[in-house]
């Protein structure tokens, strides 16, 4: 029994010392937890810390809209992969030296990489690269090879399309098209079918040219490298450096036409694109208490290594066109900027620039360029502006500024001859008095030739500007402020002036009331009103383009030219507001039939006079109004508001034709509730409206003519048969035409964010995007069209010709949908996993692509292009961890 008794008070004494053991090492665990948290949150704290992502993303179908610029064109996996690695001395010792290399969508089109070192307070070295692709069309196709390079050619099995009914000869593209080619046509106003030999020709044509047309996905990829070093050279002067290079590769949708056949015809051609961009920047600076000042040189070269583009003539394929592409060139700026507090309230700064911009080298020419000289591009830019600001009181903040901007263009002007789009030269030359005064052979150009000057347009911006803000009261500001601007335009070295406006002068006057009637609540609303004038407006600045309007061309009498019988009977190139009427002399020579002035007498193939009436909106008189208001409520401790609106109202009150008027307004409204720390919603809307006004006149020339094949009655329009419309086509009220153009988007969204699931280990966040923008334009006026009946031996009585008023373009409309989905679960502190889901959803709809399809344009290939939709899905999972 005592030993039994000995045995037990062992036992318990062993296990008093196991408990109290196992007691005072859960002390010291939690001890030692303790001070590892607390070492753990010092570091966290005080030594850089990286990361790294990874993980695959899966795309369901491929979309180049959806992926426009995101890098998720394409259907199938991609990889992510980003990281953020960060070193050098922590921030609690002495050891200034830092560095990072950073990464983002390693995995995708639009992957970047940064890399800095350096010492804080005495130097920084930095290397970049970043890459984005925009994503243009993935509808186009093309009979076309070499999609991608300067030559673009048709292969030896391709046959000019053709409609067999219309015409066996005539290049149609809308006979590619097998609806077109099976339907009846009006032939000698009888509608007739295709015959079994027209069909079979047709057959035959398709079966040749649609096999083939091969997608081809345009986009372009620029990547920029930079690199970049700054050093602080003493505590106040600092000097740093920063260089670039950038190239962007792909190919873009151009229009291009020609005119070899005889009619314009049109291709969309695949446009390689192959350029580079260097840029340096160096910059000194001081930097005092209360000064500073800074001097920068900049400098960018520009260089395209695919100088032209070379294709075929689908309608034509014994001839070939070329284009050129963007030019090389160069820009050089020196640049200073200073500062100086001048009193204790009272502050200067000033900038100034210099710059250079220049481009050299030799145009393409060929056989329809026969007189081509070197551009010699020079064009130099000074700047300079100055603010002073002043606080005479506490409560008031004065500011006056003056700006000047100087783009002097001081290219020489030079004469350029050249034909229209290929279009064949003439066998009679040009006029002799033209040659003569050119001082080329005689039969050098023929008479279907376009001479012209260059316009080296050049500007300079006076500006001043006047600010007051004033404290009314503990919750009210008030600002005020005044702005005069003139703008001066010129061409250096035209013969005659080049600028509709030469002068124009713009005032503003402005005003801003800032009001917190609660500690909560913030808002404002302010109101401007601007007028620009015009000194002079000079209808015939269009002559500057034609040299030879200033040469009296054989046949004029009294060495009358162009020029010097407008300013002799006070016309304009329009010529007189009259209708037809017989005219004789110089008149007859200039503005026959009181029409406007003749393109031989000028020697240029287009119409280049002014419509009276016709102000350039840029340069336009004008008034515009502005209204602004602003709104920053935190209702509650849970809730806050924000709210913005902006009205624009401009009216070209002196403008009979061109842009009458444009006005705009735009609300936002934000609201925010986060009842908890963990968890927060997010709504907001966005409305935008643009609408504009403007009008035109498609006048054509006055003419003798009194019939269409026999037949004389018009149908609708201002005048009742032929005769009369003919005789009054320059001045006819009906052919006056207008736009009303308004564009609508709406945008709302949702956002919500739920924290600390799972004990605190799952965060959940999704948001929601929906717009829709629409776009319309009611058109009224209207043209005349001949009948198609009204062919010879038609029964009498017959209409000639129709008058078809205008009626509004279909609605082109864009609607999408965004959703996001994302969750992040920790694993542990360091580690996390991530699944993103994304789902999209457009549709659109855009009238211009009916001219892309097959059947769509006689005179444009088409290309097959769609409005842009899709529905597409991505699932992203990647892992992170934190070290």
């Amino acid at each position: 029994m005592a030993m039994k008794r000995q045995m037990f008070h062992l036992l318990d004494g062993a296990r008093t010392v196991f408990c109290a053991a196992l007691v005072g090492a859960s002390l010291a665990a939690a001890a030692s937890a303790e001070e590892a948290g607390t070492n753990q949150a010092v570091r966290d704290l005080t030594q850089p810390n990286s990361s790294v992502e990874v993980g695959i993303g899966d795309v369901t179908d491929g979309s180049y809209k959806f992926g426009e610029y995101n890098g998720l064109q394409n259907s199938g996996q991609f990889g992510v992969g980003s990281f953020d690695l960060r070193g050098g001395g922590s921030y609690d010792s002495s050891d200034a030296t830092r560095w990072r290399i950073n990464a983002t969508n390693l995995g995708l089109d639009t992957r970047n990489a940064t890399a800095e070192y350096g010492e804080q307070g005495r130097y920084r070295v930095t290397l970049g690269f970043d890459e984005i692709r925009h994503n243009i069309t993935d509808s186009y196709s093309t009979p076309y090879r070499g999609v991608g390079t300067d030559v673009l050619g048709l292969p030896s099995s391709w046959l000019v399309p053709i409609v067999p009914l219309l015409s066996a000869t005539a290049p149609n593209a809308r006979g590619l098209s097998d609806a077109v080619a099976t339907s009846s046509a009006l032939v000698r106003g009888v509608l007739t079918p295709p015959s079994g030999a027209k069909l079979a020709a047709s057959n035959t044509l398709m079966a040749a040219d649609l096999p083939l047309f091969g997608q081809a996905n345009l986009h372009t990829t620029r990547s920029r490298y930079d690199g970049g070093a700054s050093y602080l050279i003493t505590p106040k002067w600092e000097f740093a450096i920063k260089a670039g290079h950038e190239d962007k590769e792909g190919a873009k949708p151009m229009g291009s036409i020609t005119a070899t056949t005889g009619g314009d015809i049109s291709t969309i051609l695949a446009d390689p694109i192959d350029q580079s961009t260097d840029q340096i920047s160096a910059t000194l600076g001081y930097h005092a208490k209360s000064e500073f000042v800074q001097f920068v040189y900049n400098g960018s070269i520009f260089h395209n290594n695919i100088p032209s583009l070379t294709w075929t003539n689908w309608a034509q394929p014994a001839t070939t066109m070329t284009m050129s592409s963007a030019p090389n060139n160069e820009s050089h700026q020196l640049a200073v900027t200073a500062g100086k507090d001048l009193t204790r309230t009272t502050r200067l700064v000033l900038n100034a620039a210099y710059t250079r911009n220049t481009r050299d080298g030799s145009f393409l020419t060929d056989a329809s360029t026969p007189l081509v000289p070197n551009l010699d591009g020079l064009v130099v830019t000074k700047a300079f502006n100055l603010k002073l600001t002043n606080r005479p009181r506490r409560d008031l903040d004065l500011s006056l500024g003056y700006k000047f901007d100087e783009r002097d263009n001081q290219t020489p002007v030079r004469t350029f001859a050249f034909y229209d789009a290929n279009t064949v030269p003439s066998a009679t030359p040009i006029n002799s008095a033209f040659s003569a005064a050119l001082g080329v052979p005689a039969t050098l150009l023929a008479n279907n030739v376009n001479v012209n000057d260059n316009r080296p347009y050049s500007r300079r911006v006076n500006q001043v500007n006047a600010d007051a803000d004033l404290k009314l009261t503990p919750t009210e500001t008030i600002k005020a402020g005044y702005e005069f601007q003139q703008l001066d335009r010129w061409c250096n070295g035209t013969w005659i002036d080049c600028m509709d406006a030469a002068t124009t002068q713009e005032n503003t006057a402005k005003f801003e009331l800032r009001s917190s009637p609660r500690e909560n609540l913030n808002t404002s609303i302010g109101y401007a009103y601007a007028r620009r004038t015009v000194k002079a407006w000079n209808e015939n600045a269009f002559l500057a383009l034609v040299p030879l309007a200033n040469v009296s061309p054989t046949g004029a009498t009294g060495g009358a030219s162009a020029y010097s019988f407008m300013l002799e009977n006070g016309l304009s190139g329009y010529g007189p507001v009259e209708g037809y009427a017989a005219t004789t002399g110089n008149m007859n020579l200039f503005f026959p039939l009181n029409n406007a002035l003749a393109n031989a007498t000028y020697q240029n193939q287009n119409r280049i006079s002014e419509i009276l009436g016709l102000l350039r909106y840029n340069m336009a008189p004008r008034e515009r109004n502005r209204i602004r208001g602003n709104l920053d409520w935190q209702a509650t401790q849970t809730v806050a508001i924000q709210g913005s609106v902006d009205y624009r109202d401009d009216n070209y009150n002196d403008s009979l034709y061109g842009l009458l008027k444009d006005h705009d307004w735009s609300a936002n409204l934000d609201a925010t509730y986060t009842p908890t720390e963990n968890l927060g919603v997010t709504l907001f809307y966005t409305h935008e409206d643009q609408r504009s006004k403007s009008a035109g006149d498609s006048y054509t020339a006055n003419s003798a003519a009194k019939s269409v094949n026999g037949s004389t009655a018009i149908s609708g329009g201002c005048f009742s048969t032929i005769a009369l419309r003919n005789a009054n086509n320059k001045i006819d009220p009906c052919l006056n035409w207008g736009t009303d153009m308004q564009n609508q988007t709406n945008v709302f969204g949702v956002s919500l964010d739920r924290k600390n699931l799972l004990a605190s280990k799952l965060d959940l966040g999704a948001q929601i995007i929906v717009s829709r923008a629409t776009d319309e334009n009611n058109v009224n006026g209207g043209n005349y069209v001949n009948n198609p009946l009204a062919v010879a031996g038609a029964p009498a009585g017959t209409i000639a010709a129709y008058f078809v008023p205008a009626t509004a373009l279909p609605t082109v409309f864009n609607n999408s949908i965004e959703l996001r989905f994302n969750a992040r679960y920790a694993i542990n502190k360091a580690s996390s996993l991530r699944l993103t889901y994304i789902y999209g959803d457009m549709s659109s709809s855009d009238y211009a692509y009916q001219g892309f399809q097959l059947g769509g344009l006689a005179g444009g290939l088409p290309t097959g292009q769609t409005s842009p939709s899709y529905v597409v899905h991505v699932i992203i999972l990647s892992y992170a961890t934190r070290f």
